[in-house]
């Protein structure tokens, strides 16, 4: 694919310079793979990437230092300006905080025009008064959910969004399984057929590497497959999860696999999944 993709779900940071992501260097070194804390910025998107050309992206935080989102948003934007990247912000908050305080930072990083909604990466209970809070300021301003969840919590987590009609939502890692399994993979083919049947919720294809630890073809397949067969075609997007993803392989075997995996799909297919849902999804133009 020579053009016109966008990876929907990338992470741009520089370690050397912002003290923001405190879980990163414990994450990195528990699974293996220290070379994770390291700066992570366009040029080495683009030599990651190699023959792949991604046209725009969505940044999304990886924050884990209190409050650092604020900073990260207004060092995104400035990165982008600098570099002339197409890119939009999905930010992120901190569900500790009253919901006077939620929706001043919520705010804040609303300021920039590329913001397009939040993920709340750890903490955050379906159940809990601040998902109310920050699902409602979503929904209100026309905002995206970026869901984080696993199969476990998943119907917890469709019982609140079906409240929330008019939010979109769009589930993160491919719902993220929790063992792979036989029965891990039962349990995260109900979950995501489950969240398939609200039609309101896309699924971001990333992510299966941080389960699988491997990103071959072999291994691959039935994830992607079931995922794209219980979304359609027009409600799953391709995301990268750069860097993070490199704790199972290389960017250039993700890209691989996928193209293997998408040969038999038409071109409109392949559209939709490289750029029309995310287009669509996160009021990309």
């Amino acid at each position: 694919m020579t053009g016109g993709v966008i990876d929907a779900h990338v992470h741009q940071w520089s370690v050397t310079d912002n003290d923001w992501y405190t879980a990163l260097q414990p994450f990195a070194e528990q699974v293996g793979t220290p070379s994770l804390y390291a700066d992570f910025l366009p040029a080495d998107y683009r030599a990651a990437a190699d023959d792949l050309v991604v046209d725009k992206f969505v940044h999304v935080s990886a924050t884990t230092a209190p409050r650092a989102y604020l900073d990260e948003t207004r060092w995104v934007d400035a990165l982008a300006d600098r570099e002339e990247l197409d890119l939009v912000i999905v930010g992120s908050v901190d569900p500790d905080l009253d919901a006077a305080e939620i929706v001043a930072d919520l705010e804040e990083q609303a300021r920039s025009p590329r913001f397009r909604g939040i993920r709340v990466l750890t903490g955050l209970e379906p159940e809990s008064p601040a998902a109310a809070t920050i699902l409602d300021w979503l929904e209100r301003g026309g905002h995206v959910f970026d869901l984080v969840t696993q199969p476990e919590a998943m119907p917890r987590w469709l019982d609140v969004l079906a409240r929330h009609p008019q939010l979109t939502v769009t589930l993160e890692h491919t719902g993220w399984p929790s063992a792979t399994d036989a029965d891990g993979f039962d349990a995260w083919r109900c979950a995501i057929r489950a969240c398939a049947g609200h039609p309101g919720i896309t699924c971001k294809v990333t992510g299966l590497g941080m389960a699988t630890a491997d990103l071959s073809v072999d291994v691959l397949r039935p994830w992607v497959e079931t995922a794209i067969a219980e979304f359609g075609w027009d409600r799953v997007m391709f995301g990268s999860n750069m860097p993070i993803e490199t704790m199972a392989g290389t960017y250039g075997q993700w890209i691989a696999t996928l193209r293997t995996l998408l040969a038999e799909a038409s071109d409109t297919e392949r559209r939709h999944f490289y750029t029309d849902t995310a287009v669509t999804t996160y009021r990309i133009r």
